[in-house]
């Protein structure tokens, strides 16, 4: 508000004024003065105290409440509140019905209750970690944008697909069928870019790769949520299977040594806004390769860092290096060698994410999800996805066997009851002598040599939030 005192000289045209300082805004929207009012404010702190799935519900009390839950501001705020501590939530991705492609089970409720009836995956599933509300879901011919607490979804086809078909058969590469991370000859990751607030989706599609003549031949593109999906130059580097990590509007990959001029390893990256792949180096004893070196390479974000993971089967061992401030240092020392279920040597092993509070790392396999202790060296098993039988039957889908912890306790929250120990698959003794209550050393040998393409179920982190994006773009109504 302005306050305004001025005369005019006779011999001169200068005008002098004071005013007052005030962050009164000069015009509002109607929804913006709707929602200052006592009792929207008083509707406001209710709903942020409900869960997502309800107050989809609640749209649909009036036109006021749903003016209220699609606000952006709500959003927001509705994301902050529930996320306030920082802490991992987990889901088991199922197969969906007819009115969705997917189910999506909290793990703490799958602990909870009993859901023998819950359908299993018939194709192979990769899930992203969470950015900002939404998940991406990837099959071979396509990915979803996913927000797994609403049920948002938006579908992105893969239409290169059928040359892919044509090409597949001259790629080399049989590994990936194993590694429950990989799905197709595709490498995606979804970011979100700060300057236009919205998501993107960047797909890296190899059509043929050969290790010992050292070519390849890919394209990349990206899509988001405003517009159709667009080429995007080749990356420096060629990158290797394993997803991309996102963080403040860049995605990450680690290099391929085994393909291009380069046998080195280095994490390439591009950054969303400005459409620009470029390269950093990594830690010295990443970046060295040796075609005789078993060593594996990839990238993880943990507690918002970027992070290189070095995966050594014969040490048994991850030493995880994290970048900060434009270097390198050692994060964590991870050691699986009394841990069969976690071998580098018959698995893939990836840290999701590190407990804030206790610094427990969460481990996944793909089959397993387990909590390990870098103080004690020791693991927590959470869940674990074990093939039992397979019908005989053609036509019939495999039956599983799915571990889970069964009387746990109330005390724990939310987070704690989610990470509950399991105790009936996993301690210190019986994973030294490699017994395993569930099925025999020679069972979990063939299990771990020939590794399931299709799990039953996949754990994905999740964000609880309202993120989505409207179908066509509203205008904004001002008044006085």
């Amino acid at each position: 508000m302005e306050t305004c005192s001025a005369y005019q000289n006779e011999k001169s045209d200068i005008r002098f004024s004071s005013f007052t300082k005030s962050f009164t805004p000069v015009h509002r929207t109607r929804k913006e003065i709707g929602f200052s009012t006592p009792l929207s404010k008083a509707t406001k702190e209710i709903l942020l105290r409900l869960p997502a799935e309800s107050i989809l519900k609640l749209e649909l009390v009036c036109k006021q409440w749903r003016g209220l839950i699609k606000n952006e501001g709500f959003v927001h705020a509705y994301f902050e509140h529930k996320n306030m501590d920082r802490r991992p939530k987990i889901m088991l991705v199922g197969k969906g019905s007819e009115k969705s492609v997917f189910n999506f089970i909290p793990l703490s409720k799958w602990l909870q209750e009993a859901y023998q009836g819950t359908l299993f995956l018939d194709t192979k599933v990769v899930c992203s970690k969470p950015c900002h509300g939404l998940n991406l879901v990837s099959i071979e011919m396509k990915d979803y944008l996913f927000n797994p607490c609403t049920g948002y979804r938006m579908i992105y086809w893969n239409r290169d697909h059928q040359l892919y078909q044509e090409w597949s058969n001259l790629s080399s590469d049989r590994c990936k069928d194993y590694n429950p991370f990989v799905v197709g000859n595709k490498n995606v990751g979804m970011g979100f870019c700060q300057v236009t607030q919205s998501h993107a989706v960047v797909g890296i599609f190899y059509y043929w790769k050969n290790y010992e003549s050292r070519q390849y031949y890919l394209t990349c593109f990206m899509w988001s949520c405003s517009s159709q999906g667009q080429p995007l130059p080749d990356p420096p580097l060629p990158v290797n299977d394993m997803p991309p990590v996102s963080l403040d509007g860049v995605l990450y990959w680690m290099s391929e040594p085994r393909l291009g001029q380069s046998y080195e390893r280095a994490i390439v990256f591009f950054n969303i806004a400005a459409k620009i792949f470029d390269v950093i180096p990594c830690p010295s004893c990443i970046a060295i390769w040796d075609s005789r070196n078993p060593c594996h390479a990839f990238v993880v974000e943990l507690q918002g860092m970027l992070c290189a993971v070095l995966s050594n089967p014969v040490a048994d061992k991850l030493d995880i290096w994290k970048w900060d401030h434009g270097l390198w240092s050692i994060a964590y020392a991870i050691n699986l060698k009394f841990w069969p279920d976690y071998s580098l040597a018959t698995n893939v092993v990836v840290p999701l994410a590190v407990d804030p509070i206790d610094g427990k790392v969460l481990l996944n396999t793909g089959r397993k999800l387990g909590l390990y202790n870098p103080c004690k060296q020791t693991i927590e098993n959470l869940l674990a996805l074990d093939q039992a039988s397979q019908q005989q039957n053609p036509g019939v889908n495999r039956n599983f066997h799915i571990a889970r912890c069964q009387d746990v306790p109330k005390k724990f929250s939310q987070w704690k009851l989610s990470m509950a120990p399991c105790e009936k698959f996993a301690n210190p003794s019986s994973a030294s002598s490699g017994k395993n209550p569930f099925y025999s050393r020679d069972q979990s040998k063939e299990l771990n040599s020939v590794s399931q393409k299709i799990m039953p179920l996949v754990p994905m982190l999740y964000e609880e939030g309202l993120a989505y994006y409207p179908t066509t773009p509203k205008l904004r109504v001002l008044c006085d």
